[in-house]
């Protein structure tokens, strides 16, 4: 498991909550939205919970890189949570 954190920022046109809900409602696979909170008119920032690094790589290219109104994407910090 790896949880990814994202900051990702829009275009000046994109509606902000619309983008978000677009983002909540992708389908990944091994992937998926822990949270996902507006910023500013153009900038939101995100948890993704996934079950290796490889299927971030997938779904951040494939998936959120695509949706409409998302500009950049830029991955702040990868963790391997530890138990103990």
């Amino acid at each position: 498991m790896v949880n990814i954190y994202l900051f990702i920022e829009l275009l000046g046109s994109a509606n902000a909550r619309a983008t978000l809900d677009t983002l909540k409602a992708l389908e990944m696979d091994n992937c998926q939205f822990a949270n996902v909170v507006r910023l500013s008119d153009e900038k939101l920032v995100a948890q993704l919970d996934c079950q290796d690094s490889p299927d971030g790589d997938k779904a951040i290219l494939n998936h959120i890189a695509k949706v409409d109104g998302v500009v950049q994407t830029n991955i702040v910090a990868v963790v391997r949570p530890r138990s103990g």
